[in-house]
């Protein structure tokens, strides 16, 4: 009997759900939870079909990898490593895009010095929900993660950096080429 692909994706969910309820009962350390998911990983990947299937694994294996970095209380080498591999892949949805931008703020009191990259990141994310119609729930929930995220940071004394105000002189000065 032949299986849908919508089984099959059906069978990865419930594969990696057994994975992660096994290693958290045996409370498994990051480093083993990170082999046996990427090992994993692996095994899905040689029996997808299509590129856009494979993409799709490394995608949410990344947010899954950096979601357990966070709560393991990860260094920048390998939080930072995790960070540029989901933005280098891309993400899934706008759920996951949230998710790690709202992670990456909430830890910035471990490496403080990158809080101008994440608060960056955390704005393109509220710009894309702000597109999105008031009443939609994604924008309602990315809306109170992203003001999560914030109070988190603002608790361990990390604000957002400002910028500097330009006049309206400023302005003028920098948008026409200047005549001699």
């Amino acid at each position: 009997m032949r299986t849908t692909r919508k089984d099959w994706w059906q069978s990865v969910a419930d594969r990696r759900d057994d994975l992660l309820v096994k290693l958290y009962k045996a409370k498994a350390p990051y480093a083993e939870l990170k082999r046996a998911v990427l090992a994993q990983k692996k095994e899905l990947i040689r029996e997808s079909r299509t590129p856009r299937e494979r993409l799709h694994l490394q995608q949410i294996t990344a947010k899954l990898i950096i979601t357990e970095a966070y709560g393991e209380g990860a260094g920048w080498d390998e939080f930072g490593a995790l960070l540029r591999r989901c933005e280098r892949l891309g993400y899934a949805d706008i759920t996951h895009r949230i998710h790690v931008a709202c992670l990456f703020v909430q830890s910035l009191p471990r490496f403080p010095e990158r809080a101008r990259q994440a608060f960056a990141m955390l704005e393109e994310v509220e710009g894309m929900l702000k597109r999105i119609r008031k009443s939609h729930y994604l924008r309602r929930e990315g809306m109170q993660g992203i003001a999560h995220a914030r109070a988190v940071a603002a608790a361990a004394g990390i604000t957002p950096p400002t910028r500097p105000a330009r006049s309206m002189k400023n302005r003028r000065e920098v948008k026409s080429p200047a005549t001699p």
